[in-house]
């Protein structure tokens, strides 16, 4: 008998947002993150039907752009579209984007740390205080 050479996925969660996802989420935002979650158990970030993108491509216009950025690299925030409350196509087809996103550390490309859930634009980044926990 064979063994797979496949590397799992694996998804913690920061203290808040654990709080949040089983304390006050809707049913349909938690079926939405724990979509995210299984795809990326199974199947590492890559593959994802949503856009999944590193926290430090802030656009031009942002006054607080440098520290959104150095912010984001410090602790390697990423984020996620989670099709809340619906996926959206997008220009180039490669992948979809939604209104709400779930902000995450990326240690790497198979093990994540899920942080915050929120609205994609304007985009915040999570604060201190949740980054610390």
């Amino acid at each position: 008998m064979g063994s797979s050479n496949k590397t799992k996925g694996i998804v913690d969660f920061g203290d808040t947002f654990l709080k949040y996802y089983t304390d006050s989420f809707s049913d349909t935002t938690v079926g939405k993150v724990d979509d995210f979650i299984e795809h990326v158990e199974a199947n590492g970030l890559s593959g994802w039907v949503g856009k999944v993108s590193p926290s430090n491509r802030v656009p031009e216009n942002y006054a607080d752009r440098e520290a959104i950025i150095d912010k984001a690299n410090k602790y390697s925030l990423w984020h996620a579209h989670i099709g809340d409350p619906c996926f959206k196509d997008t220009w180039h087809k490669n992948y979809k984007v939604s209104d709400w996103v779930i902000h995450f550390q990326k240690i790497s490309n198979y093990h994540i740390k899920l942080l915050e859930l929120d609205y994609h634009n304007p985009m915040t980044l999570p604060s201190e205080k949740i980054l610390e926990e």
